[in-house]
């Protein structure tokens, strides 16, 4: 049951990624928009996760510190390099440049393509 909700959200995710870049493509001046709304997908479980580590550093301090820092980090530099991908896929289409978006297309449809065979 917990398997099959988390392909559904998996694939979920990556078609709304699909449309956000096909959005991209199609309006470039407003690609930033679309990669934007991706981001309804990232905040509930940063929520729930940063309502966690809010009451373990206020009630364990130093454990909360260790477990936000095992989790924290990485999670932040792996926020980031998505993030930051996005953002250079629609400055590029900004500037004419379809070469980042049309990979990032491919590599969305595949994994589409992947989570419907699983």
């Amino acid at each position: 049951m917990l398997k099959s909700y988390v392909l559904w959200v998996a694939l979920k995710f990556t078609q709304h990624e699909l449309w956000a870049i096909n959005f991209a493509l199609l309006r470039p001046q407003l690609s930033l928009f679309g990669a934007a709304s991706l981001w309804v997908w990232i905040f509930p479980p940063l929520i729930s996760l940063g309502l966690v580590l809010g009451y373990m550093m206020e009630n364990f301090p130093t454990a909360g510190s260790a477990v936000n820092l095992v989790i924290g980090l990485p999670s932040l530099l792996i926020l980031a390099y998505w993030v930051f991908r996005w953002y250079f896929i629609c400055l590029a289409l900004m500037f004419g440049r379809r070469t980042m978006a049309e990979k990032k297309r491919a590599e969305v449809s595949a994994r589409i393509q992947k989570l419907l065979s699983a």
